[in-house]
C-alpha cells in the first residue's frame, strides 16, 4: 500500500511538472511538433556574384511562431536548408550587387519545388509560398 502511495505521488508530481512546463511554452495549442524540411536556392547569371540574402525559418519546430528573417550577403550559387512550421510563410529573396539575373527555388525535402521565379537584370527576386498545415 505504502509503494502504491508513493507511485502515485511520483506520478501526480511528473503529471504537474509537465503540465507547468508546456504552460510555460504557450500552452497545449501552440505546441505543433509538424514542420517541414526546406531547402532555399538562387543562383545568377553571371554564376559568381555577391547578393544580398533575405530568408524566414521557424526558431523552434515545437513551437508555432512566425518565421524569422535572416538576412546575408553570400556568394552564389547558394543553398540553405531551413524549418518551416507547418501553415507558415517560406520565403527567399535576393538582390544583386550588379546587372546579374537572379533566379530562386523553394523545395520541399530538397526535391520537390514549391515556388520558383527569375527576376529581371539588376533587380531583386523574390520566392514564398505558405507551408502546407
Amino acid at each position: 500500500m505504502k509503494t502504491t502511495l508513493i507511485v502515485l505521488a511520483v506520478l501526480a508530481v511528473l503529471g504537474g511538472g509537465t503540465v507547468a512546463l508546456v504552460n510555460h511554452f504557450g500552452g497545449w495549442t501552440t505546441l505543433t511538433g509538424k514542420a517541414w524540411a526546406i531547402t532555399y536556392e538562387v543562383s545568377a547569371e553571371p554564376a559568381q556574384t555577391l547578393v544580398d540574402l533575405t530568408y524566414a525559418e521557424s526558431p523552434n519546430r515545437n513551437r508555432k511562431e512566425t518565421p524569422q528573417t535572416v538576412r546575408a550577403e553570400n556568394p552564389l550559387p547558394w543553398t540553405v536548408e531551413v524549418i518551416v512550421n507547418a501553415g507558415e510563410k517560406a520565403q527567399v529573396s535576393a538582390t544583386p550587387k550588379g546587372d546579374q539575373v537572379l533566379t530562386c527555388r523553394i523545395l520541399l525535402d530538397g526535391v520537390k519545388e514549391l515556388a520558383a521565379a527569375t527576376g529581371k537584370p539588376g533587380q531583386m527576386v523574390n520566392c514564398e509560398t505558405v507551408t502546407a498545415t
